[in-house]
C-alpha cells in the first residue's frame, strides 16, 4: 500500500513509476467482493465472540449490535456501541435498585435517567451501592479514554502516539528511498489507517470489559433482592 497525493501520484506516474489504477467493480461485483471477504473474517471470529448472559431486551440488543459490528468487521462502531452499552446498563442498574420490588417498568421514573450522561450515571451508581471506588476509576478512565474520544471521533486523540514503522519513502524528484518510521499525527489519512488497526486490535479488549462491567452491575442487583 502507498500513501501519496494526487499530484505526487501523477508525478510518479510522469516518471514511469509502476503505478496503476484498478477498474472500478461494477456494484454487484463490488458487493459480492464485499460479502467474501466479511464471510471469511465472520467465519473466523464467530466462536470468539462473547454470550449475552442478561435477558433484560436492551441489554440483548446492544451486545447483538456490538457482536454484528465486529462480524463485519466494523470495530470502530463496535467500541462505539460499548459505550452506549455500559452507559445503558449502569443507568438501568441504578433504576432497578432505586425502584426495588416495582414489578411494572415505571416510564416515569426511567425518562428521568435517559436525561443522565455517562459520567453522571457512573457518580449515580457508586452511591447507589452498585459498584467500589476501584469499579468507578476504572471507568472514568473508560469515559475519558476511550467512550468520549470514540463517540465524538476524536482522531487525533485515538492515534495519538501511533507510529508505522519501517515505512519506505521515496523522492519521485531524486528517486532517492530511505526507511523511516511515520507518525500517524503527521496527516488526517494516516491517523485513519492507523485507528483501523487499533481498532481491530482494541475491540475484543473493550467488549470484555464491557461484558465484566454487565455482569457485575447485575450480580450486584441479584445480590440486593436476596437481601
Amino acid at each position: 500500500m502507498a500513501v501519496a497525493s494526487p499530484a505526487t501520484i501523477q508525478k510518479a506516474i510522469e516518471k514511469g513509476e509502476p503505478i496503476s489504477e484498478e477498474p472500478p467493480l461494477s456494484v454487484e461485483a463490488a458487493i459480492n467482493k464485499l460479502f467474501d471477504q466479511r464471510r471469511q473474517h465472520a467465519l473466523s471470529l464467530a466462536s470468539k465472540l462473547l454470550p449475552c448472559l442478561i435477558s433484560d431486551t436492551p441489554i440483548l440488543y446492544l451486545y447483538d449490535q456490538i457482536r454484528l459490528c465486529m462480524l463485519f468487521n466494523l470495530n470502530g462502531a463496535a467500541i462505539t456501541f460499548c459505550g452506549i452499552l455500559i452507559e445503558y446498563a449502569l443507568k438501568y442498574a441504578t433504576y432497578r435498585k432505586e425502584n426495588p420490588g416495582i414489578a411494572t417498568f415505571d416510564s416515569s421514573a426511567w425518562g428521568a435517567f435517559e436525561e443522565i450522561t455517562l459520567v453522571p450515571a457512573i457518580g449515580r451508581a457508586r452511591k447507589a451501592g452498585l459498584i467500589d471506588e476501584q469499579n468507578e476509576s476504572d471507568l472514568r478512565d473508560f469515559a475519558k479514554e476511550l467512550r468520549n474520544r470514540y463517540s465524538h471521533f476524536n482522531i487525533q486523540k485515538i492515534t495519538q502516539g501511533a507510529v508505522f514503522e519501517k515505512v519506505r519513502e521515496k523522492n519521485f524528484e531524486t528517486g532517492e528511498e530511505k526507511i523511516i518510521e511515520l507518525p500517524a499525527s503527521q496527516n488526517p489519512t494516516l491517523q485513519i489507517i492507523a485507528k483501523d488497526r487499533m481498532d481491530e486490535l482494541s475491540v475484543m479488549k473493550v467488549f470484555e470489559f464491557s461484558d465484566r462491567v454487565v455482569q457485575h452491575l447485575f450480580v450486584m442487583l441479584s445480590r440486593n433482592a436476596t437481601i
